[in-house]
Formats: structure tokens, sequence, C-alpha cells
């Protein structure tokens, strides 16, 4: 894996995904399921993530849990036009 670290909050958007670091590529860092969930259905997210053009790796910082990644996420989508600093604690659970 390379550095630096990649804040968890920076996933925080409407697409739920961040920009390759490596230059000149021009794939997009997503969050991988771990394939457990919580009781309410919300998922577990590996602590790291690669790039499907480069093959580059970058390891999460846990600066935020999954289900508050995920729900913010989903408040994003579900109120288009929202800014992120719009977005309620708990993801407007």
């Amino acid at each position: 894996m390379t550095d630096p670290p990649l804040a968890k909050s920076s996933f925080v958007n409407i697409d739920g995904r961040v920009r390759c670091f490596t230059p000149d590529c021009w794939g997009d860092l997503v969050l991988m399921p771990t394939g457990d969930q919580d009781r309410d259905g919300v998922p577990a997210f590996l602590p790291f993530t690669a790039c499907p053009l480069c093959g580059s790796t970058f390891p999460i910082e846990q600066d935020m849990s999954d289900r508050d990644l995920y729900l913010k996420v989903s408040w994003l989508r579900a109120n288009p036009g929202a800014e992120e600093g719009e977005v309620p604690p708990g993801g407007g659970s």
C-alpha cells in the first residue's frame, strides 16, 4: 500500500467516490464492502481501497464509522442539490 492514508470522511459526497491520487490516473476510488452488515443492513467496509485503473492501493483512515458514512451518503443521494456541509448529524436519520 502507498501513503498517505485516505480519510473515510473524504467519501462523503453524492457519488461516494474519491479521485485516485496516482499522477496521470483518472480512476475513482470507492469503498469496498466486506460482506458484513449491522442489524439495520448498513454495510461494513474494508480499511483500504484500490484503483481499478492503475491498481494503486490506499489505506483508509477510520475517522468516522461505516454507519455514519453510509447514512450521510444516503442522505446526499436522497436530497439532490444539497451540499456536503448541509448533511445533518447522523446523516439525517
